[in-house]
């Protein structure tokens, strides 16, 4: 038996846990060349026509993999860019600098997202910097945290360690964007659709201004908060009616950016991390960039979120400020500009991602990858990865995959 190269090995093991299909090197080769993406779909489909809604690293996935197995895909997106919940801002900032607004870190055994950033060729880093002091509000009190002590605690219990987490250079929309180069032809974006209506023998999407796609099969990506904006015909599945009327959770999570004139903190020798009992992290994106300007963010969940998302942007960074004057004292005479993001308040997400109750998810967490008909389903909320791109990613090939072997119930 030849030795298998990496690449192969993730594909292999990552494709086997989702109950994907795969040939090994003892297996009759497949009739096609090799292909060593991650997610390689493997046998012989029938070309079809697909329609595939929402172009966030779920939809963009499938779509990259089943056009190379030689279908005839369409990527239906509402919003004016691709990403979905990938968002790397680069506005209101200044000087090339960069922050993340939605996903942003990589735990070290992510393989399907590190397998794919590697496929396109993107440069990893560290996400957190060896050098400096991180810093810690608790109680009143500001400690300093020396980075070999901090990269070997975690961010939350149940997680990776600091030190094993990773980012995408220059930002993760490089991957959604490393998807769509060979997707171009095939993406509408500003399409958000309004009805999706199946027959025997085909489905019918129609988008809001009454265009209509016919195709197939359909790949539904759009995550559960928003898909009562489609009407179904026929309806869809008690179990996924229950989960779109309020039987599935989000996570509200929201994000405040400030772009400081230049990195004061670093005369204290801080790096510009940080953690609050508020509770919040506070980031420093740009760490690894060598500019004089810098931008640190503070990162809100849960309730902390959803107090924040209640007060205009100014106040959001007012509130900021004055919290961060305990950590970095004389901040606000650095203040450059500010700005903020609430996923609960984005009219595509109405959430940062899915986080049912464990009641929930017994209910219908395992009806809402089922297929329906001709229409097949994928989100990272079909995931065992919920508010991770390995989510979006290994969810996206499973379906992928189910399209492609034609498993599914013709109503």
């Amino acid at each position: 038996m030849s030795k298998i190269n990496r690449r192969e090995f993730l594909r292999q093991s990552l494709l086997a846990t989702a109950g994907i299909t795969f040939f090994s090197c003892e297996d009759d080769p497949p009739t096609e060349p090799w292909d060593d993406s991650p997610g390689a779909l493997q046998g012989i489909g029938s070309p079809t026509k697909i329609v595939i809604i929402g172009a966030g690293l779920s939809g963009l996935v499938a779509g990259f993999e089943l056009k190379r197995a030689g279908h005839d895909i369409t990527i239906l997106e509402a919003r004016d860019r691709v990403g979905g919940r990938v968002l790397t801002l680069r506005e209101p900032f200044s000087d090339g600098l960069i922050a993340e607004a939605g996903a942003a870190r990589i735990p070290y055994n992510h393989d399907l997202t590190l397998g794919y950033a590697d496929y396109f060729g993107l440069k990893i880093d560290s996400f957190y910097p060896d050098e400096g002091l991180y810093a810690d509000y608790s109680g009143g009190v500001r400690t300093l945290i020396p980075p070999e002590e901090f990269l070997e605690d975690q961010p939350w219990s149940g997680s990776v360690l600091h030190s094993e987490y990773s980012k995408i250079i220059g930002g993760s929309d490089q991957l959604p964007k490393a998807f769509t180069e060979s997707l171009m032809e095939e993406i509408y974006l500003n399409n958000p659709v309004k009805s999706i209506e199946q027959s025997q023998h085909k489905v019918i999407v129609k988008v809001m201004d009454n265009t209509e796609f016919p195709a197939k099969k359909v790949l539904c990506t759009v995550p559960i908060p928003v898909l009562k904006n489609i009407t179904f015909n026929p309806p869809l599945s008690p179990e996924k009616i229950a989960a779109i009327s309020g039987g599935y959770d989000y996570a509200p999570a929201s994000r405040v950016f400030i772009q400081l004139n230049d990195r004061f903190w670093e005369n204290e020798g801080l790096n510009g991390f940080a953690n609050t009992d508020w509770p919040e992290e506070i980031w420093h994106p740009s760490w690894n960039r060598g500019k004089q300007k810098g931008i640190l963010l503070s990162y809100l969940r849960s309730n902390r979120a959803l107090e924040n998302d209640q007060l205009s942007e100014i106040n959001r960074i007012g509130q900021v400020l004055n919290r961060w004057e305990n950590i970095f004292p004389g901040i606000q005479s650095h203040v450059d500009v500010g700005h903020s993001i609430s996923w609960m308040d984005e009219k595509w997400s109405r959430g940062a991602w899915a986080s049912p109750t464990q009641e929930q998810d017994e209910l219908v967490g395992s009806y809402l990858g089922d297929p329906e008909g001709r229409i097949h389903f994928a989100g990272e909320h079909i995931s065992e990865f919920h508010g991770w791109m390995q989510g979006a990613l290994f969810s996206g090939l499973r379906a992928a995959q189910e399209i492609h072997n034609g498993n599914d119930i013709i109503v």
